[in-house]
């Protein structure tokens, strides 16, 4: 905040001299009468970042066109990057370039963190076929586990050849309670008994096909009975963008509110994952790197994001 003292001889004349000055954004600090009658009044002005702060246009075009060669690869399309552009402009040139990323990434998304799992919670992971689901339940299950919350598993996939099986055997491994659902009209009242005695219920699903009318009503049934539940909606890296935008939006508007994204570690792109976070109004909660359940869910953020997008978090057999 920045102070300035004006000086008048009645306080009409000063507030009209504020007003001149700084227009209707001065707040009134002080005021007072000087023994000569000369009225004083003490304001306050938010001080606006000079030119100084900012880059300047070779600054700026340089950076530009680092970001736009740093998403090429990503394959993202002209409204993501005008959108990040835009993000950027408002940034102060005193940070440094990565950091300059970061903060329009911190602008451009809303993060909601899955990981670490809290208390009383209810997660349910939809997704297309070969999204991660199954994996990223395990995942979740052996973090919660490893923070000392009692975990329960539900699966409803009695789709995929040995789907339920899968996530059992896991659960079996970690000492979980894993409870195989045939009828989706009892999950609530199954959720409803097991968290009587458990702090985190995960739970898996069938591959739906987004663009399956009646696997668009099991999800929203899923959301009608859990109506606290969160609805995460997995897919993995590497698809093409178009597509990848395309189920998200129908996901989102199935009911799916936070994106996990999956199977870093098998793809060179994230493009599909960015554009389908900011065009699905999604928020991040975070991502899965790899198909081993040790290694836990990476937290959202928009550090961890800059790094997935340089390509920092996942080391390939041929880099």
């Amino acid at each position: 905040m920045k102070l300035k003292t004006f000086f008048a001889d009645s306080i009409p004349a000063a507030m009209t001299a504020v007003k001149q000055t700084f227009g209707e954004n001065a707040v009134i600090i002080s005021s007072g009468r000087l023994p000569n009658h000369t009225v004083r009044l003490v304001v306050a002005i938010e001080e606006k970042e000079t030119e100084a702060d900012f880059p300047d246009q070779e600054i700026r075009q340089k950076r530009a066109a680092h970001f736009q060669n740093l998403l090429a690869p990503h394959g993202v399309f002209d409204s993501y990057y005008e959108r990040l552009l835009n993000a950027l402009s408002r940034k102060s040139a005193k940070l440094t370039e990565e950091k300059w990323l970061v903060a329009a990434l911190e602008e451009m998304y809303v993060y909601k963190s899955i990981a670490p799992l809290k208390k009383n919670d209810v997660y349910v992971f939809l997704g297309a076929a070969g999204s991660g689901k199954t994996t990223a339940v395990a995942k979740a299950a052996f973090q919660a586990k490893s923070s000392h919350l009692k975990v329960a598993c539900i699966t409803l996939d009695r789709q995929k050849v040995c789907g339920a099986a899968e996530l059992e055997r896991s659960a079996g491994w970690m000492n979980i309670v894993c409870t195989c659902l045939s009828d989706i009209s009892k999950l609530n009242e199954t959720v409803t008994v097991l968290r009587l005695t458990h702090d985190v219920i995960l739970i898996d699903t069938p591959a739906y096909n987004p663009y399956n009318p009646s696997d668009l009503e099991r999800i929203n049934e899923i959301k009608t009975q859990l109506s606290d539940a969160e609805m995460i909606y997995t897919q993995q890296a590497g698809l093409d963008c178009k597509e990848a935008e395309t189920q998200g939006a129908l996901f989102a508007k199935a009911g799916c509110t936070v994106l996990l994204g999956t199977k870093l570690d098998g793809a060179r792109t994230v493009g599909g994952l960015l554009q389908t976070a900011l065009f699905g109004s999604y928020q991040w909660g975070g991502w899965s790197k790899s198909n081993k359940i040790t290694d836990y869910l990476l937290e959202a953020g928009s550090g961890t994001l800059n790094n997935i997008i340089r390509g920092m978090l996942c080391k390939r057999e041929d880099d």
